[in-house]
């Protein structure tokens, strides 16, 4: 999904999951993935990754504060 929806690498979504230890990214990754996407103006993208933020870090929080399960992405499959 992470491929796909925010168009990062296959090697660069395996790298952060690997790090997470399971399906889940930081929250700083996404931040940079969100930027970098701004920078380029892929602005669906930019706003699955804002998406992401506000359901990782408001609505679903975890104890660390600082993941976000990959799961809830596949919500914002179809934006239209």
């Amino acid at each position: 999904m992470l491929v796909e929806l925010l168009e990062v690498s296959a090697d660069e979504a395996r790298a952060e999951t690997i790090q997470c230890h399971e399906a889940y990214v930081r929250l700083s990754w996404r931040r940079d993935i969100y930027r970098s996407k701004c920078d380029f103006t892929y602005w669906t993208v930019v706003a699955r990754a804002y998406l992401l933020h506000l359901l990782g870090y408001t609505l679903f929080a975890n104890k660390s504060a600082t993941h976000v399960s990959v799961v809830f992405l596949d919500a914002f499959r179809d934006l239209t």
